[in-house]
């Protein structure tokens, strides 16, 4: 019995040779293709994670680098007013008309002409400084997650970018708008500012729409034909791309920090820059503004005057001054970091930053994005 059924089994097998040995390729061919496949999915998937992984860690260098930007920025932009406050002392004036030293109508020309200066320059000089805090604090953070990168890579030693001398030297450079690109904004600005009020005597009654106007025109006497400021990297960066701090370095400092005062001096003059700035200067001339309507709404509530609205009345153009100062200069610090507070949280800034951060977190020749 058992015989006759080996024996068919063995016919069987003869007649269906071909198809038997075809069927267990097949299957052995699926088997092998299944564990290549398998294999190959947990690649893909530890390559995936590997990668989310970076990502996680690359977006929260990234975000701890702007908050460490913008806790600095809130912290010097004082400064910046400082300066501004220094090279257009308004309080002297005021001082000397309390004192009745001096031509008083001149007098008066001059705290007129210093205190909308200051205004207006409040607005350019914020907005610079918040921009060029974060070009410079994207652009070193960049570096340092590249240095990062290569101290974990295993293709040997090699000397980081951004060390602690780079970073210190390049970081310095907000010195030189401090000392002399204030001077140069105040200069620029000071010339547009006479343009335009030289012609407005004190007496003259204004609307508030009248004074918006007035600031109008001389936000388009600073742009020229630049759109918003001419030559920003002047105001910025010392001598052109090509200026180097002074004192002894290292040897490999100066080729990094040459690299970097190009690459920033590229950026400031890029048109991302321009939009950008621009942005936040009409974010300052909103502000300015409303400080301009709060002016008229403290002058009727001093005249004990019902709620009026601030459009339809207009004052002597004298009698806004000292109420201007007031706005401008006699508030909190808190309040008055307010416009920087705005400046720092607007969209199109953090994209940029983003953008300018991504440009310089890879090695040279990595193109490849992980955002």
């Amino acid at each position: 019995m058992v015989h006759k059924m080996l024996k068919k089994v063995f016919h069987f097998i003869r007649r269906h040779q071909k198809k038997i040995l075809i069927g267990g390729g097949v299957m052995v061919g699926v088997f092998w293709l299944n564990k290549y496949l398998h294999s190959k999915l947990i690649d893909f998937e530890l390559k995936q994670t590997t990668e989310y992984v970076e990502q996680l860690k690359k977006q929260q260098h990234f975000e701890g680098t702007i908050q460490t930007c913008d806790s600095s920025t809130i912290s010097l932009v004082p400064k910046v007013w400082e300066h501004l406050l220094m090279l257009l002392d308004f309080d002297q004036v005021l001082e000397m008309l309390k004192l009745k030293s001096g031509n008083k109508l001149q007098l008066w020309e001059e705290l007129k002409i210093n205190l909308v200066s200051y205004a207006v320059c409040e607005v350019y000089a914020t907005s610079l400084f918040v921009m060029f805090m974060r070009v410079q604090l994207s652009i070193i953070g960049g570096y340092m997650y590249v240095d990062t990168q290569l101290q974990k890579s295993k293709n040997g030693i090699k000397l980081p970018l951004a060390t602690a001398e780079v970073q210190q030297k390049y970081l310095a450079c907000i010195q030189h708008f401090l000392d002399i690109g204030v001077k140069q904004l105040v200069r620029v600005v000071k010339e547009a500012v006479k343009k335009e009020f030289d012609s407005v005597s004190l007496k003259d009654n204004l609307f508030l729409k009248d004074f918006h106007s007035l600031i109008e025109n001389v936000k388009i006497n600073i742009a020229g034909t630049h759109g918003v400021i001419p030559k920003v990297s002047e105001y910025l960066l010392p001598d052109g791309p090509d200026h180097l701090p002074s004192g002894s370095i290292a040897s490999a400092t100066p080729s990094v920090l040459s690299k970097l005062f190009v690459e920033t001096y590229d950026i400031l003059e890029s048109p991302d820059f321009v939009k950008v700035l621009s942005s936040c200067i009409d974010q300052g001339y909103g502000t300015l503004l409303d400080k301009l309507s709060e002016c008229y709404f403290h002058i009727n509530q001093s005249n004990k005057e019902k709620f009026t609205n601030p459009y339809s009345v207009n004052v002597p153009f004298v009698k806004v001054l000292p109420v201007l100062k007031k706005v401008l200069q006699d508030i909190p610090v808190e309040d008055k970091s307010l416009f920087t507070y705005q400046l720092l949280q607007l969209e199109l800034l953090k994209s940029f930053s983003a953008n300018v951060y991504e440009a310089f977190s890879y090695p040279v020749g990595d193109c490849n994005s992980l955002w």
